[in-house]
């Protein structure tokens, strides 16, 4: 069903290095064609768009492929995106982008939202996490070795959910976006952005239909998974 969201495992299981069970590519396609993740160990960033599942490496001198059926997603957010929201913008910015969804927010602000932007970024930050160099490494230890790129004058998708604050641990409370360049080139999770020069294309949905799934493994089970700090979330 359309605007739904399906997330396997908990951001907050990520925190604690938890990443090495979950469904194949070819199962979560089953719930939706618009998301995002990442791939068993951390290696790296995952963006969904209209049905396939790509994969940003940790080194910027390999390119992003397209992931088999078979590879395994830890942590997945996914959608089968139907938008019922449309603007087309002159200009937008990761500060900006609240205001250009309005009235979807403030007005649903304690729903989930979808969103997608495309068009010519002027500039865009993103970053991609390195693998664990050891079991159950932390996300916050990664984000310490995480690569930031900085891209200017490309065009391309950037896809992502606004989460309520009370998803915060299950989610990121606020916007979790990933990029992908319109040659497939370069992507990642989205640090910062500026978009304008030409038309901007902003398609967005309320969520109220959210299904997660926890592990089932003895991973998951092995430790307690508590509360994270906000700020660890959003660096990480």
């Amino acid at each position: 069903m359309a605007n739904q969201i399906y997330q396997y495992s908990l951001l907050s299981a990520l925190m604690h290095g938890v990443c090495h069970e979950g469904p194949a590519v070819q199962q979560v396609l089953s719930h939706g064609d618009h998301g995002l993740g990442t791939i068993r160990g951390l290696d790296g960033e995952i963006l969904i768009l209209d049905g396939r599942a790509y994969h940003f490496p940790p080194d910027p001198r390999q390119s992003p492929k397209i992931l088999s059926p078979t590879s395994i997603l830890p942590y997945v957010m996914i959608t089968t995106f139907q938008p019922t929201h449309h603007k087309r913008l002159s200009s937008v910015s990761m500060s900006s982008l609240p205001t250009a969804l309005c009235p979807l927010l403030p007005n649903q602000k304690n729903s989930f939202i979808s969103l997608r932007l495309d068009g010519l970024f002027q500039t865009i930050r993103v970053r991609v996490i390195p693998a664990q160099s050891r079991p159950r490494e932390s996300l916050k230890a990664l984000a310490a070795r995480q690569v930031i790129s900085e891209y200017r004058d490309v065009r391309g998708v950037v896809f992502g959910f606004w989460s309520p604050q009370y998803a915060s641990g299950f989610s990121v409370a606020g916007f979790h976006l990933h990029f992908m360049s319109e040659d497939g080139t370069s992507g990642g999770h989205v640090v910062g952005f500026e978009a304008g020069g030409e038309e901007v294309k902003l398609a967005a949905a309320v969520i109220r239909d959210y299904q997660v799934e926890v592990p089932g493994g003895s991973e998951f089970h092995e430790i307690a998974i508590g509360n994270v700090a906000e700020e660890e979330l959003h660096a990480a």
